[in-house]
């Protein structure tokens, strides 16, 4: 059974203006807030600014979190590392990758501790595969976590900017089972890519999918008024009995408890397509 999910930080005010970003202020409120909507649970999202507070980062908070969640009748669906857009592990400067790659070692055990099911890796901007080396790095960082996440039961999940081919390839290299893709529909929009070239090619390979609408010109507009063909990437995900969490992570609006309220409507109606066509 499909859950419906919500990233981290789109039902309360931004932080510093920014469109996602963990709320310092207000994380305890969320819960609530997105059980009272009727959400399935949060995808958690961390980056540098809240790296020493985050809850995620401590035993207690870890503890807090899970009470929080669970007296909402949420679910926990994972962790947005958005540290690594950051601090790439790709990055060709030796210090910024073995810093990045301590912070994967140190949130891999961390989610685990928590129950989460996976950490998600964004691999976009400075961080992206497609450039030059990055491949042959990231297969390095691979080499160098297995050993530490084949054990704990948490997948780790590329975000990615990789053509499908491109991608397609790189996961039959490394193809382990607890390695897949995190499928931001939004994104592929975004970047060109068409869902019927890209689905077939690595569905069975994707553990989670972010929803969001763009168009190839405005990166995230309010569901529905964008290119990206929703309808198809749930008949195609249907095609490759896709059974995991789907994600908003749709455009901010004024109202965002009405926005949200109002995308998760219609992610109900699309993915109980999805469910009937598997």
């Amino acid at each position: 059974m499909h859950l419906i999910g919500i990233m981290q930080g789109r039902l309360v005010p931004k932080v510093d203006g920014r469109i996602q970003a963990f709320p310092r202020d207000r994380w305890r409120d969320e819960f609530a807030i997105a059980g009272d909507l009727g959400y399935d649970g949060l995808e958690l999202t961390i980056e540098m600014a809240s790296w020493e507070t985050h809850p995620i980062r401590s035993a207690a908070g870890r503890a807090e979190q899970a009470r929080l969640a669970a007296d909402a009748g949420q679910v926990l669906m994972g962790l947005c590392c958005d540290v690594f857009m950051e601090r790439p592990l790709v990055s060709e400067d030796a210090d910024t990758a073995a810093f990045a790659m301590s912070m994967l070692h140190s949130l891999a055990g961390d989610c685990a501790d928590a129950g989460l099911p996976m950490i998600e890796v964004p691999m976009m901007g400075d961080a992206s595969l497609r450039k030059d080396g990055a491949q042959q790095r990231f297969s390095r960082v691979l080499s160098d976590i297995a050993p530490v996440i084949e054990g704990l039961g948490v997948k780790l999940l590329i975000e990615t900017d990789l053509p499908p081919a491109e991608l397609t390839a790189f996961l039959a290299v490394h193809d382990m089972p607890w390695f897949g893709v995190n499928y931001d529909m939004g994104n592929s929009t975004w970047f060109g890519y068409e869902p019927e070239d890209e689905i077939p090619a690595y569905g069975p390979r994707i553990g989670n999918v972010h929803v969001k609408d763009c168009t190839r010109k405005d990166y995230s507009v309010p569901l529905g008024q964008g290119e990206t063909r929703m309808t198809d990437v749930m008949a195609l995900l249907a095609q490759q009995h896709y059974v995991d969490d789907f994600v908003l992570q749709a455009a901010r609006q004024e109202d965002d408890i009405v926005a949200a309220r109002d995308y998760l409507s219609l992610v109900k109606v699309l993915t109980e397509r999805c469910k009937d066509n598997a």
